[in-house]
């Protein structure tokens, strides 16, 4: 018997769908087919569906169509609800960076999710001079303000269970909080290098060479409408230093401009 779906990605629920099928028609081999179109192309969708199957050895890979599956959970997985694919490619979906897109526009303003790409952007050349790890940063940069839209009411009620601490700080900078716990339950991303650098990256108070990109990034990035050629030309020279003088002067112009003292 062959099972054909479009997977993009497998979830877990269709995956027991899958055993299921396979138990209640008496099977002694089942296939399993990836067709349509979907957000990650064809290839990629067959080698996490491979990679999700790999531990059912009566459960395998075909080309053929078959059965159709309609979909289960998939939409959800894509916008950010990691935790509901198939458990053998949750770690993978986080690795390659894939739905990140996806995912932005459904947390994120559309003027807020553009802000997004190009900080993560900044955040992989960045990672690049620096021979550091490209896809991790673009990761940060691209997850860094997914909680941004929350209210404060939302973002109260998550610091008050997990950060009660961080309270006392202006609201405007919540979301950097908050965001580490929503990444933690919906996507399952436990990566301390990239929640550290999210967690920093509204007060500069970061450590890591990762911590100053994004807080770098953040507050050079191309869509911000000044000029910022001595900054980058700074952080491409030396991350510790270039954060240190833009820390100085955000908080310089907080102080003078805003009445912000977070």
């Amino acid at each position: 018997m062959i099972v054909s779906g479009i997977f993009d990605p497998l979830s877990q629920k269709e995956l027991q769908k899958l055993l299921q099928i396979r138990r209640e028609n008496h099977l002694n081999e089942l296939y399993v087919s990836v067709c349509g179109e979907g957000v990650l192309d064809l290839d990629e969708r067959r080698r996490l569906l491979a990679m999700a199957l790999k531990p059912y050895r009566h459960i395998h890979v075909t080309d053929q169509e078959g059965v159709w599956l309609e979909s289960i959970d998939e939409e959800k997985i894509r916008q950010g609800e990691f935790r509901l694919a198939a458990k053998g490619i949750r770690k993978e979906l986080i690795e390659k960076n894939h739905y990140l897109d996806v995912i932005v526009d459904a947390m994120c303003k559309p003027s807020r999710a553009a802000h997004s790409r190009r900080v993560a952007q900044v955040c992989q050349e960045l990672a690049h001079v620096h021979h550091l790890d490209e896809a991790k940063a673009y990761r940060m940069g691209m997850l860094h303000d997914i909680t941004k839209k929350w209210s404060d009411e939302e973002g109260e009620k998550v610091l008050k269970v997990h950060d009660p601490g961080q309270l006392s700080l202006s609201p405007k900078v919540w979301h950097s909080f908050t965001a580490v716990y929503w990444l933690k339950e919906n996507m399952g991303l436990h990566d301390p290098t990239v929640l550290n650098a999210i967690y920093h990256h509204t007060l500069g108070d970061g450590r890591t060479l990762y911590d100053h990109i994004l807080y770098i990034a953040d507050k050079i990035e191309p869509g911000r409408g000044y000029d910022v050629s001595r900054q980058r030309k700074a952080a491409e020279e030396n991350l510790i230093t270039a954060a240190a003088m833009i820390l100085a002067e955000s908080n310089e112009y907080r102080s003078k401009k805003e009445g912000i003292h977070v």
